[in-house]
């Protein structure tokens, strides 16, 4: 996050150009300090979130070794401002209120700050950077980082054993890893969303401080003189060395692909670090992986600060790791498995969830190799599946294994790897940690947002509360529904056992006959339809009942389709910042650069446009030779693999074939420039969420449309000049066929903007809904780009639809002809169309989806809609399109319906599918 003065100057100089986009407390820098980053709102600053500074410069008339200091602050504060050699400064509020922080003996450096206390509820953006290793005990103490509520839980022993909270404490997004430097004031806490490590004042109870170490720092350990930390950096393939009192990084490790867990030798000596999807290179169907593509733990010299040994071959998916207490074993908590045959094979191992022992000795011989492993379930004494083993612990001769999945905990005899017993634990269990020197563990549970205290002999002592669940009710539903395992068969892994963090775990699967495709990741899904590589699911909603019967085996009720739906369509991707760009997410001089190739030269902005960076097209033959739908790239620098074959397993080596693909030739330079910009290319602090009409709804909408866009942040609503509504006015826009205005209001309601037309739109015509450029946010966000909804109205209809419909469609399998029953119940009327309920007769199926049909003359359209094809069996049904033929006389009422749909699933697009609708009897 280093860039110039010019670059700084720039960004602001952007900004300032949009409408309503300067602010009064960002005022024309002094010739003595940089500009002010542009990406942040001082106005309406998050109490728990780190300000950066602009640098102080040298030069004629400026003051030597100037800094910045608080000038005032509300009572109560004590925290000063930081900075590094070379960095920006910074500043992190430690109480809401108002600050000013100016640079000593220079006139015209004073920014006001206004910190605002937020929930938790308040905070959550759903960037999915959850805790992996979220717990630490010491001292008869418990610190808990709280991952989604963007917080950090001090417990402390009372009598009886017991633990009681004491204290919550905000801190920066997405806390993932807490570490307990023996002897110090303060707690460390990875800061996974804000990319920092934070100091937390133990006494005060407050965040004193945030270091920036890297892009997505994940997990964190110390030497044993608690003098050094050593912070995991799982985008940047490298471990960050954090010098504790100095508050600096000395060095960096290069490891390689997706760092996460790691554990410390008791002399120091060794630092262990494991990749958390590593791939099986056996498993690759395409010939991809290349020799160095299957490496699953490094074995780090930490004088020399560099890799000694590289293990392969252990497991695909390396989720946590721990040392013995004499630092002779390594116990790992995995998932492996065989990717290639299909997921219903009852002889195939599509998922082996395991623990496995690793010789950690460097004096014996066999140094770094397995000695010992166990599948969690495949053994005689297993109680059953332990999916996603995500949390390892070693106590005196019984090995904890924490299932994420199962909701359980698994003992097993240290030496045998027998299983000894299984206790019942909360949603997400990860993190284990010993309390005392009795056996007893505290399970960190972050689904659950609780600690569950284990007996040696598995009875659960306790379960205390951590924070309030931040998350809306549908979004933790959904989330639940994607993270727990399957039915019967598929019960052995969830969604997230592939789609690892909703990312990518870097395997080629088998989704369909002859079809093995890279798991795609997943984030904006509502914006970006549609979805899957080869674009047979219309929708989340579709999705919500589509995934979970058809990929894992479990119908979903109404409430978890809705859930899953919600969950998915609140994933973010990446935050603003990466390891290169400014501190508040802002592109660097190089990413300029970047992006100009991107946009001119490299030619990538044809698929790749702005603002969602895809066009939302199926490409016949893509990069990987087959069929392929253009994926959105913001965040994309973070999936680490690339295209439906994973041929590119780094954005380099992506690079290189996308230029091949076009036939652009670039200098190594101009090529440096175009990947520096991909690895930038975030959500600037708000991302677009969905549109409504959108490319497959806006037919035929009916003149009563009331057209929005949904985003994942307030707009600016801290202007002292212009209100929320009046910023969004200026806009947001609803366009005629000769591109007039339409007369209307735009309403500000939360994050979505609807624009409501002061009369009705004209039937037949045209129109396109716009959001401009420049949109300012709360966030400090910009929108980047013009977001436009083209739409048709519909012509008066031949007739009136009106009441419960059956819709009956006939297909056919290898069996012959099949006829598929649906009930369309009326509901009232949303703006733009008709809306009914689609109950599914045939099949015994809880399905009840909402869905909009329309009439345009005699034309008929319907939204898409899932499509179950058998007990746990759903596909999608899309291009519902048809004609009046029947019209009653004496009624007006329409009375029959015949047209086409299209089906969809795995590899498979049946086309031309007839229906017939009536009224029901």
């Amino acid at each position: 996050m280093r860039a110039s003065i010019l670059t700084v100057a720039l960004a602001a100089l952007l900004l300032a150009s949009c409408d309503g986009a300067e602010t009064e407390t960002s005022p024309e820098p002094s010739s003595c300090v940089e500009a002010a980053l542009p990406l942040q709102n001082a106005r309406a600053f998050t109490l728990g979130e780190t300000f950066y500074l602009p640098r102080p410069l040298e030069g004629a008339g400026c003051p030597e070794n100037a800094a910045w200091a608080v000038k005032s602050a509300p009572a109560g504060s004590l925290n000063t401002v930081h900075a590094g050699e070379g960095a920006h400064p910074r500043f992190t509020p430690d109480v809401a209120g108002d600050y000013v922080l100016s640079v000593d003996g220079v006139e015209g450096s004073e920014i006001a700050l206004r910190s605002v206390a937020r929930t938790p509820a308040e905070r959550f953006r759903n960037h999915y950077l959850t805790p992996l290793f979220g717990a630490e005990a010491g001292g008869g103490d418990v610190w808990t980082a709280n991952g989604a509520s963007y917080t950090v839980t001090h417990l402390a022993a009372k009598g009886g054993g017991s633990l009681e909270k004491v204290s919550e404490i905000p801190v920066g997004d997405w806390p993932a890893a807490i570490a307990l430097p023996p002897s110090s004031p303060y707690v460390l806490v990875v800061q996974r969303g804000a990319d920092s490590l934070g100091f937390i004042h133990k006494e005060r109870g407050v965040l004193e401080d945030a270091l920036w170490v890297g892009d997505e720092p994940v997990g964190v350990a110390l030497s044993p003189d608690g003098g050094t930390a050593y912070v995991s950096l799982a985008t940047q393939r490298q471990v960050a060395v954090v010098d504790l009192a100095s508050r600096a990084v000395k060095g960096r490790i290069d490891v390689g692909f997706d760092p996460r867990a790691l554990a410390v030798s008791p002399d120091g000596k060794w630092l262990f670090v494991a990749s958390y999807r590593s791939g099986n290179k056996e498993k690759d169907t395409y010939g991809n992986y290349g020799a160095n593509d299957d490496q699953d733990l490094w074995i780090v010299d930490t004088e020399k600060l560099s890799v000694a040994k590289t293990l392969t071959g252990i497991s695909a998916d390396l989720r946590a790791i721990a040392l013995s207490a004499d630092g002779k074993e390594l116990f790992v908590a995995a998932t492996n498995g065989d990717p290639i045959p299909t997921q219903t094979d009852p002889e195939a191992l599509p998922f082996v969830h395991e623990a496995i022992v690793i010789d950690a000795d460097p004096a014996s011989a066999s140094f770094g190799e397995v000695l010992r492993r166990r599948d969690l379930l495949r053994q005689d004494d297993s109680a059953g599946p332990l999916v996603n083993p995500a949390g390892v612990l070693v106590s005196g001769d019984t090995l904890w294994v924490a299932g994420e999945s199962s909701e359980e905990v698994v003992a097993l005899d240290r030496a045998t790897l027998a299983e000894k017993f299984r206790a019942p634990v909360g949603r997400g269990a990860r993190k284990i940690v010993p309390l005392g020197d009795d056996g007893t563990v505290a399970v960190h549970c972050y689904q659950s947002f609780d600690l569950h205290v284990i007996s040696p002999e598995g009875a659960v002592l306790q379960v205390v509360s951590l924070t309030d669940d931040p998350r809306p009710a549908d979004v933790a539903t959904g989330e639940w529904v994607f993270s727990r395992p399957g039915g019967e068969i598929r019960n052995n892994h969830a969604c997230l056992s592939c789609h690892i963090e909703t990312q990518t775990d870097g395997q080629n699967w088998r989704f369909g006959p002859n079809i093995w495709h890279n798991v795609r990741p997943l984030n904006l899904l509502g914006a970006t339809t549609p979805l899957e590589w080869g674009a047979y699911v219309s929708s989340p909603e579709n999705f919500g009942y589509q995934g979970p019967a058809s990929i894992m085996g479990r119908p979903a009720e109404p409430e978890e389709a809705e859930g899953l739906s919600a969950f998915l369509g609140s994933l973010l991707g990446a935050p603003a910042g990466t390891d290169t760009t400014l501190p508040d997410g802002s592109y660097s001089e190089a990413g300029l650069r970047g992006k100009d190739i991107f946009e001119g030269k490299g030619t990538c902005f044809s698929c790749h446009t702005a603002p969602l960076y895809t066009n939302r097209t199926l490409i016949k033959k893509g990069k990987s030779g087959v069929e392929a739908d253009v994926p959105t790239l913001l965040g994309a620098y973070r999936h680490g693999v690339y295209f439906v074959a994973g041929g590119a397993r780094d954005l380099d080596a992506a690079v290189d074939t996308a230029t091949a693909y076009v036939g652009v030739d670039l200098t190594a330079g101009e090529k440096q420039d175009l990947v520096t910009f991909l690895g930038e290319l975030t959500a600037k602090k708000v991302a677009p969420l969905g549109l409504w009409p959108d490319i497959d709804t806006n037919k035929a909408v009916y003149p009563d449309i009331e057209p929005w866009a949904l985003f994942s942040e307030p707009v600016d609503d801290t202007d002292p000049e212009r209100s929320a509504q009046e910023l969004a006015a200026e806009y947001v826009v609803l366009l005629d066929s000769a591109k007039e205005p339409v007369a209307g209001q735009v309403l500000v309601e939360g994050t979505r903007l609807r624009f409501v037309p002061d009369a009705p739109l004209t039937p037949g015509e045209k129109y396109e809904f716009v959001v401009k450029s420049g949109l300012p946010f709360r966030s400090g966000g910009v929108f980047w780009g013009d977001w436009k909804a083209p739409f048709e109205v519909a012509k008066p209809a031949a007739g009136d639809l009106t009441g419960d419909l059956t819709m009956t469609i006939n297909t056919a399998n290898q069996d012959g002809p099949v006829t598929l029953v649906f009930t369309m119940q009326e509901m009232d009327p949303e703006p733009g169309g008709l809306t009914y309920v689609v109950i599914p007769e045939t099949f015994a199926t809880q399905q009840r989806q909402e869905a909009w049909a329309r009439v345009s003359g005699e034309d008929f359209v319907m939204e898409s809609f899932a499509f179950p094809i058998g007990p746990t069996a759903v596909g999608d049904a899309r291009d519902v399109v048809g004609t009046v033929t029947e019209v009653d006389s004496a009624t007006g009422n329409i009375t029959k319906i015949e047209g086409t749909m299209t089906l969809g699933a795995p590899g498979f697009s049946f086309k031309g599918i007839p229906f017939v609708i009536t009224p029901k009897q």
